[in-house]
């Protein structure tokens, strides 16, 4: 801790700022006027703490005496206001309190601050939680709102000059327990409304002596009495709900949401009939909420303020849009995938630069293993809700939710090493280095542990008497958890890292409200934190580096220009920001924003204010180090006012262009349905499920009639979905197939060598009795309903690949398995298998075999003339094992040489709670992760612990309860959860430890191992394709630029997590750049958007246009069509091969250009990906028009055809020199 008790140590720098200040003043120019600042030299980022010595502010939030024990509710704490009451040039100070009055600091200067006596604005009288300066009545001071708990919202008028008058008949609530407030101009008639979240005074559950008599009435429950009163009395009225299962639920208070009348007045109109809208833009009355934090932020673009609204307990958050008139309709369902669970303060900025706001929620996962051990009490999403992909599930943990094009958002939190910061209450998003990326502080903390469950556990032992003062007062009996505020600095990748103890941020103890103002007029954001049971905090911002300061001067009654949005243009990059107010948990910050500013000459900067009623002003040539004040009155007046429609889209219903690909899927009208196995009942240690791994989908012409048709694989006691192509403008789906016996992987088309057309699938027995076998249907386009059945053994089976591995002319097949049913238990030879291909990887004409495999390396054996030898150490790939998903091949480089494509698992999920920090430069390190497994009971099940190392030993992923479930001796081993927490796997296994079988993942990442000859190099794939899991991955050129790219198919619901659900996809194309690397395509101009569980993806033109399309599959729901519409038509290759080979399996081809040019090489594949396969028929995109077609057989004949100028379809046979 840095701590700074002597006030000299400021005036270094701000001496030298009051005598410029005073000799030079401000400067003015058009439309604006600009003061030079001065920062610190020589110093670093970061912040010093002052002492109250030093500012005079010996302000502590006290909560004492029974209180302390009783009141939960308090605990939430109190918050900050920060803004010049009195004009002078100086921000001012006001702290809330729980006990005894409030107070307002005078800012002297040079870090000194007086107590000002403000009378009735102190609210001695109330337990008070938030407050916010704000101009309410326009006339252009700072009034005061504060709210407390049973107080409602307090409304005091400012006279200019620090004197405040309570506005008594204010139409705002006072008897609200009112937590956080905002501000803004929701209906666009000039002056601030306002949104207060309300929580509850007294949480009754909490009390274990608390009575409820329930009874039922015409078969539902009904709460008579509490504490043996009537809820007919009004404390008590419409208070709690009895639910079906007997169990009581209390409910909090409705939020308030004002309308300012411009002079100081509210209308309360949160129940007026539509102000409040559902998705489909009906009214719904107000909720009941567990409220804690509100911000007010335009997340559309539309110019008018929309709501995030953080609840706590199992209230969700609401999102709201506005429509532009004050009215707010609940976003977009898919908008948001998941949330925090208890949601306690959220901020905005466009973190990664790329034009979006992102958002970041707080909750309260611990950072450390132990706790995360511990700290079990919470609400637990519902697993089979969290598996509906239609649902918005919760969970307890902090989220990041990354903006995208379309108005809809990705959540990263995992990735971005900032999903777990202990009990958190305000976020803030600060550039704290000045480099023009936002960093995050989080202050932190909570008296005492009230989720440790061994806490938990003492109080419910019926061994233990407790008196009934004593279970009045039950917090005393959990554990204290004081920790310590955190920082992280922006990677600038999308991830951050911890910088706490750097930046002089990481004070122990319990903070709560955090706000930002510019305390000492250096022209950075300094902090205020209001603590529990502490003194507050002011931290002096040392940041040396080059700044901007924007303070906004905006016309009667926004003076404060609250709801302009702020552009900063020029150097590197873009940066914005927002002008709020209020919005921090129960806290409120200066209007002042801060952009970093690049010191010395350079690309001129320009300053771009968008006002909240549309008016713009520009700010040319704006320099370094200076803070500008914008004058509303000088900017340019808005011509044409845009009347929002309340989407989310608004702002991008005005592109250029259509999306890539049309949602063509009513063509098939096709749903997978998954049946209710439950795969924990039979292996209870299972880190997710087994069943939900299909379905495959493939294109295949099962009728030889020169059109492909869509296959899609079946859940057990489904049917297998054979779907005609009729001419390419129609799908007829064809009848007579009988259900399937078990859970069906991949489906390959497959020629018999006798002209005879047949459909492969695989059927694997996972979910039949441990003696059945798998087995392999064997479909005739004649008689769909007889299959036959080839037995496939005992392992369960999912990928196929065929390939003429021994150069006879017929397609011989491979089979990947995946586990034993029972035991889950990985071959010895192979492995998990997940993904198969052949494909020629040393260009010897002869198909050699790819292999992706979970807790393994990816597995290249090279065909020796139809002899198979493991290259895979030999060819560099063993040292890198992962969880690969699926496998394919391309030539992403354009040498010639076939590469390979890999999904994998990603860097989004809960593992990465597990990875060390290392620095930016190096990306972002694996964890590092470790299965142990073995029967370690002696009844033939296969036990598994998840692991992860921390200073060379292994400790477990999952807590006691959920080991537990398969080591049932584990509660009397660790008698506590604290003990269980301080285990490792070696102390939890005991003697069976080394007996125990390992493997281990060291890469989670998707992406390409580009071939260069003798060895592969590994290249990640974008941040965008490690967000979800990927399954499928597929090679096509989706724009026609003659340039390989890749689709992905992502998502997996189905883990045994309780704080994450993988479904950040929605299916990724990703553009290639012709040199191994990949941009990806959002889509908004990809036009995919799959957001169930996919799974297999295959490509054909199914219409023939030349351009490729894209058929999808989801576990448990929906098969997807996409119609490629604006790509560049290409070439469309069809190859005839012999009778034992007829689409040429094998086969390679390129395009040659006229100046001697190729194209990248093409393989033609059955079987890739993920249990798919792609149509026989290749697109090849041409950078220009093409003069010949280069191809490789199998067996290695080369052939070069011409082609003809505007020829876009190409038949070429096979010639094997006979007559």
């Amino acid at each position: 801790m840095n701590w700074s008790g002597c006030p000299g140590s400021a005036l270094v720098v701000l001496v030298g700022f009051c005598q410029t200040a005073a000799a030079a003043s401000w400067s003015q120019g058009t439309g604006f006027r600009s003061l030079e600042v001065y920062p610190g030299t020589g110093g670093k980022p970061g912040f010093t703490l002052m002492t109250p010595t030093a500012t005079g502010v010996w302000f502590t939030n006290l909560l004492q005496g029974d209180a302390y024990l009783t009141n939960a509710v308090a605990h939430n704490g109190s918050g900050v206001a920060i803004g010049d009451v009195d004009g002078d040039g100086w921000q001012d100070i006001y702290l809330c309190s729980l006990q005894g009055p409030n107070r307002l600091y005078r800012n002297l200067g040079n870090w000194r601050f007086e107590e000002m006596n403000i009378g009735d604005a102190a609210c001695a009288d109330q337990f008070s939680t938030g407050a916010a300066f704000a101009d309410v009545d326009g006339d252009g001071d700072l009034d005061l709102l504060v709210n407390g708990i049973a107080a409602g919202t307090r409304l005091f008028l400012n006279d200019g000059k620090g004197r405040f008058t309570e506005v008594k008949n204010s139409g705002l609530s006072r008897t609200a327990s009112a937590t956080s407030l905002a501000l803004a101009d929701i209906d666009g008639d000039g002056d601030l409304d306002l949104y207060c979240t309300h929580y509850i005074d007294v949480m009754h559950l909490l009390d274990p002596t608390t009575r409820f008599a329930i009874m039922k009435r015409d078969g539902r429950w009904t709460v008579l009495k509490v504490n043996d009163e009537p809820t007919t009395l009004p404390k008590w009225k419409d208070r709690f709900e009895a639910l079906p299962d007997g169990r009581v639920r209390e409910f909090p208070e409705v939020h308030g949401l004002y309308r300012n009348d411009g002079h100081g007045h509210f209308t309360p109109i949160q129940f007026e009939p539509g102000v409040f809208l559902n998705e489909e833009g009906k009214p719904i009355p107000p909720y009941r909420d567990w409220g804690l934090a509100v911000m007010f932020r335009d997340l559309n673009g539309d110019g008018a303020p929309d709501l995030y609204v953080c609840n706590d307990n199992v209230s969700p958050d609401r999102i709201w849009i506005n429509t532009g008139i004050g009215t707010f309709r609940a976003i977009d369902s898919w908008a948001f995938r998941h949330t925090s669970r208890s949601s306690m303060g959220v901020d905005f900025a466009d973190i990664d630069r790329d034009g979006h706001d992102d958002i970041v929620v707080a909750d309260m996962l611990a950072r450390e293993h132990e706790k995360r051990m511990t700290q079990l009490v919470r609400d637990l999403p519902d697993r089979q809700e969290s598996e509906r992909m239609e649902t918005r599930p919760q969970y307890n943990r902090n989220t990041l939710f990354f903006g995208r094009a379309d108005g809809s958002y990705s959540e990263a939190a995992l990735m971005a090493g900032v999903a777990a910061t202990d009990w958190t209450w305000c976020p803030i998003f600060i550039d704290v280095d000045l480099d023009g990326y936002e960093d995050l502080l989080v202050t932190n903390g909570f008296e005492f542990d009230m989720m440790d469950q061994d806490a938990q556990d003492a109080l419910r032992d019926p061994r233990h008497r407790f008196t009934r003062d004593q279970l009045k007062r039950p917090l005393q009996f959990h554990p204290r958890w004081p920790t310590t505020n955190a920082a992280f600095r922006n990677r600038r990748d999308g991830t951050f890292e911890p910088m706490g103890h750097e930046w002089g941020f990481d004070q122990l103890g319990v903070s709560h409200g955090m706000a930002l103002g510019d305390l000492d007029n250096d022209g950075d954001l300094d902090l205020v934190v209001n603590n529990l049971n502490a003194a507050a905090s002011l931290y002096r911002n040392d940041a040396p580096a080059a700044r901007i300061a924007v303070r906004l001067k905006g016309l009667a009654p926004n003076t404060g220009g609250i709801g302009a949005r702020l552009r900063l243009v020029g150097n590197s990059f873009t940066q914005s920001q927002e002008m709020i107010c209020g919005g921090r948990y129960l806290s409120s910050d200066q209007a002042m924003r801060v952009f970093a500013a690049a010191p010395g000459p350079g690309k001129a900067v320009r300053l771009e204010v968008k006002w909240r009623n549309g008016d713009q002003s520009i700010i040319t040539n704006v320099q370094p180090n200076r803070i500008y004040e914008v004058d509303q009155a000088g900017s340019l007046k808005r011509e044409n006012p845009v009347r929002s429609n309340g989407s989310t889209l608004q702002r991008f219903n005005e592109q250029q262009n259509e999306p890539f690909f049309s949602d063509a899927s009513s063509l098939l009208g096709h749903v997978h349905v998954e049946d209710g196995f439950d795969d924990w009942a039979r292996q209870p240690l299972l880190p997710r499920r087994l069943s939900r791994l299909g379905p495959g989908v493939s294109w295949y012409d099962v009728d030889g009639d020169g059109w492909e048709d869509l296959i899609v694989t079946a859940g057990r006691g489904g049917n297998l979905a054979v779907f005609r192509n009729d001419g390419g403008q129609s799908f007829r789906k064809l009848d007579g197939v009988p259900p399937a016996p078990a859970d069906q992987g991949a489906a390959l088309g497959w020629p018999d060598g006798k002209g005879n057309r047949r459909v492969l699938v695989a059927v694997s027995n996972y979910e039949l009795p441990p003696e059945q076998e798998s087995e392999i249907s064997v479909y005739s386009p004649t008689n769909w309903e007889a299959p036959q059945h080839w037995a496939a053994g005992k392992a369960s089976i999912g990928p196929m690949a065929v390939a003429d591995i021994d150069g006879d002319g017929d397609l011989d097949l491979f089979v990947g398995g995946r586990f034993r049913p029972l035991a889950s238990e990985p071959f010895e030879s192979l492995g998990l298998v997940s993904g198969a291909t052949f494909t020629d990887l040393d260009g010897d004409g002869r198909p050699d075999l790819a292999l992706a495999v979970e807790w393994g390396p990816v597995r290249i054996f090279r065909n020796d003339n139809g002899r198979f030898e493991e290259v895979t150490a030999q060819w560099g790939l063993a040292g890198r094992t992962g969880w690969w998903t699926s496998i394919t091949t391309g030539d992403f480089d354009g040498d010639g040489r076939l590469d390979l494509a890999l999904g994998n698992w990603g860097r989004n999920t809960i593992y990465e709670l597990y990875r060390n920090v290392g620095p930016a430069e190096a990306g972002i390190p694996n964890p590092q992760l470790r299965v142990f497994y073995g029967d370690w009971n002696g009844d033939g099940m296969v036990g598994l612990i998840e692991a992860w190392q921390s200073r060379g030993k292994w400790l477990p992923v999952r807590d006691r309860a959920w080991l537990a479930r398969g080591l049932p001796e584990l509660p009397s081993q660790f008698p506590t959860h604290q003990a269980f927490g301080k285990a490792t796997v070696q102390e939890i296994l005991g003697a069976r430890y080394e007996r125990a079988k390992i493997l281990d993942a060291t890469e989670l990442e998707s992406g390409v191992f580009l071939n260069r000859g003798s060895h592969f190099d590994w290249v990640p794939l974008p941040r965008e394709a490690q967000l979800a899991p990927v399954f499928s991955i597929n090679v096509g050129d989706f724009d026609g630029d003659g340039i390989e790219d890749l689709f992905l198919s992502q998502n997996f619901f189905g883990t045994a997590s309780d704080l994450s659900r993988d479904d950040n996809g929605r299916g990724l194309w990703l553009r290639g750049n012709g040199r191994g690397t990949f941009t990806a395509v959002d889509a908004s101009v990809s036009g995919v958007k799959v957001y169930g569980e996919q799974r297999g993806a295959a490509l054909a033109d199914f219409n023939q246009d030349g351009r490729v399309d894209l058929a999808v599959s989801q576990n448990n729901g929906s098969t997807k069509l996409y119609l490629n519409q604006r790509a560049k038509p290409g070439l469309r290759v069809v190859l005839i091969g012999p009778a034992g080979n007829p689409e040429g399996v094998g086969a390679q081809m390129r395009v040659l250009y006229a100046d001697g040019h190729r194209g990248p090489c093409r393989a033609v594949q059955a079987g890739s990906g993920y249990w798919s396969q792609d149509g026989a028929a290749q697109v090849l995109g041409c950078a220009e028009s093409p003069v010949a077609l280069w191809i490789r057989w199998p067996g290695g004949k080369e052939q070069t055809v011409p082609v003809d100028d505007n020829v876009k379809n190409l038949r070429v046979k096979f010639d094997d020199g006979r007559k």
